[in-house]
């Protein structure tokens, strides 16, 4: 082929492939790029529901967190147990309400809403005097729930709804969000709960719980009057549709909302007293007279006196006692002792004098001087040096059987979870000065646990060891189960001088279940218990409430008393009624464990233990046994 008809023909075949690459038109992409109108309208709705995502999370931590003060609030006047019953219930019907009944408006909702939070410390401490009447404690806490709780966790949850459902008319779409409020809203109340009560928030930062409840009232209602300004985020958006929209002037809800606030503060002052008191509180329409009140690791921690009237003579029969001095944290009067003119020693003997030298005379209680027995079991045959005798008390309360020990030489170390409580018996109740290493103020578990695995690790002689153990952990009705597991007690083994003894506290029914766990606990870790009631009765009814003390011991002697001396007396009438009367005392163990043919199955455990759900009928009697025993004014004053 000549050579220019090949060059014609390359330049034709060049020719037409730049024609098709030029006429070629590319692929379309899958999604087609946004016009700069909808990159901005994305952008917009993007800052709008990051701007209402932080009221949403505002709102559902301040449920949350306004449900741990509530319950602080409520729990001097009726305790743990009471309050825990129902409050889940409610709390879920307050949210399934709020998740699906009506859709409140927005803004004036917010200032609602911080009002009910400002003044929930007042209105609990009004709702729960009332509701105590109904001598209920588990219809009383729920009624006061439905009252205080419900309206705050309703209308946060519905605060919530309504934010989701600007969201969703603003931008004109549907989101899966109106359909997790339900369960985030519920579970989050309830779940938050070991996060603030690990904080323990008004204590960190010396604020009070009203104080933070106000600031958190605070925030919801300046949150409606940054709306009433005439830049608002309501302007904006509506601004943002219409862009000739003029904006509107000031509302004159801004003054609504300046003579609002004194009174807001006002409500959500309670009735309570100051902390730390600066002097003793006198109440002005009871004879009774507050010396401290001071929150704690346990709740509030009192220290009050029951005066008598101007009329009271000798033997004058009383509705109510009066004339002691008494200990109390949170609903639980931990121990108490006569003052004034019931202030009686035995012939040659002083009076325990507190910290300012005022007298004080016998316990209140029969329990806690009960509780002394231990140290009455003969030791004639057991490894017990006499005068060398070390005490170990796990649960100080008023320390009353803590300071008999000390004044009788008897060598004292004592582990208190509540620093507070431990104060108090210094300060108000005669109990001597403890060298710091003889005084652990943190849980008994732990405490036990650490002196078991040194005495292990470094051995440790009987000499060494405790001869006598008293174990008082019962409060408020309730008892702490961790600390009477199997485990604890061989714990609590290794510690102890082979041949001491024991004496653990219990309150309830002889013949309820928490009493019949805690026998065959014991049982299986000592081996032999001896069971005494507090009670003036030779032998108390089986379902009635009494103050029972288990004595056991490790040793395979027998766990007899001995006849007491006037020492052991302490110089104490009750002391020597109590003691001279053991015998009569004695319960015997069959009415406890009934008919029961397996123990083995009630033995408590670390990995099963029931304790806590069993005594729950056994603290809501103890409620009732409390309030009929003491005046309403000394449970309304703290």
């Amino acid at each position: 082929m000549p050579q220019h008809t090949r060059r014609k023909r390359d330049n034709a075949a060049a020719s037409q492939r730049k024609t098709k690459q030029a006429t070629t038109v590319p692929a379309p992409s899958s999604e087609p790029p946004q016009l700069p109108q909808e990159q901005e309208e994305e952008t917009k709705k993007s800052r709008l529901y990051f701007l209402l995502l932080i009221p949403i999370l505002l709102l559902i931590a301040s449920n949350s967190l306004v449900t741990f003060f509530y319950i602080r609030a409520l729990d001097p006047l009726y305790g743990s147990v009471p309050i825990d019953l129902y409050i889940d219930k409610v709390v879920w019907a307050a949210t399934f309400i709020g998740a699906f009944g009506p859709v409140p408006p927005l803004w004036p909702s917010f200032a609602v809403f911080g009002g009910l939070v400002t003044s929930i410390s007042t209105a609990s401490y009004w709702a729960a005097l009332y509701t105590g009447k109904i001598e209920n404690p588990a219809i009383g806490a729920t009624v006061t729930h439905l009252v205080v709780l419900f309206p705050v966790i309703y209308l946060g949850v519905s605060l919530v709804k309504r934010i989701t459902v600007v969201f969703e008319d603003y931008t004109s779409e549907n989101t899966t969000t109106r359909f997790t409020i339900l369960p985030a809203c519920a579970t989050s109340v309830t779940g938050f709960q070991p996060i603030w009560s690990s904080l323990i928030v008004s204590y960190r930062f010396g604020y009070s719980d009203s104080d933070i409840l106000r600031i958190i009232g605070g925030i919801f209602i300046a949150i409606y009057a940054f709306s009433l300004a005439p830049t608002s985020i309501t302007s904006l958006l509506r601004r943002q549709r219409n862009r000739d929209e003029p904006l509107s002037p000031v509302s004159s809800s801004w003054f609504l909302v300046i003579l609002v606030l004194p009174v807001l503060h006002w409500l959500s002052n309670p009735p309570l007293l100051p902390q730390p008191m600066t002097e003793p509180y006198t109440h002005p329409n009871f004879p009774l007279r507050i010396l401290s009140s001071l929150p704690s690791v346990t709740g509030i921690v009192v220290v009050g006196e029951s005066l008598p009237s101007d009329t009271w003579v000798p033997d004058m029969p009383e509705q109510y006692p009066t004339s002691f001095r008494y200990l109390r944290a949170s609903h639980s009067v931990l121990g108490g002792v006569w003052i004034g003119d019931k202030v009686s020693t035995r012939a040659n003997s002083t009076p325990v004098l507190d910290a300012t030298g005022t007298p004080l005379g016998d316990s209140i209680y029969s329990a806690f001087v009960l509780q002394e027995a231990v140290h009455l079991i003969d030791t004639t045959d057991r490894a017990v040096q006499s005068g060398q005798e070390k005490a170990l008390f796990i649960g100080l309360g008023a320390g009353i059987a803590a300071t008999s020990f000390a004044r009788q030489n008897i060598d004292v170390t004592v582990i208190e979870i509540d620093p507070e409580v431990y104060n108090a018996s210094r300060q108000y109740f005669g109990l001597p000065d403890l060298d710091s290493d003889r005084v652990y103020l943190e849980d008994a578990r732990v405490v036990v646990a650490e002196k078991r695995r040194l005495a292990i690790q470094n051995g440790i002689s009987n000499a060494d060891k405790y001869d006598y153990v008293v174990h008082d952990c019962f409060s408020g009705g309730g008892m702490p189960a961790h600390l009477f597991t199997l485990q604890f007690w061989e714990d609590l083994k290794t510690i102890m001088n082979p041949e001491g003894v024991v004496a653990v506290n219990v309150g309830g029914r002889i013949n309820s279940d928490p009493t019949k766990a805690i026998l065959f606990t014991l049982q299986r870790s000592f081996g032999q218990c001896r069971v005494l009631h507090d009670l003036p009765d030779d032998q108390p009814e089986v379902n009635k409430f009494v103050n029972l003390v288990f004595f056991c011991s490790p040793s395979t002697k027998p766990l007899s008393f001995r006849s007491p001396v006037e020492t052991d007396y302490a110089g104490s009438h009750l002391r020597a009624r109590i003691f001279g009367t053991l015998l009569e005392r004695e319960v015997d163990m069959k009415l406890i464990r009934g008919d029961t043919k397996d123990g083995e199955k009630w033995v408590l455990n670390d990995t099963s233990n029931r304790l806590m759900d069993w005594q729950k009928s056994e603290t809501l009697e103890h409620w009732r046994v409390m309030r009929s025993t003491f005046p309403e004014a000394l449970w309304a004053t703290y």
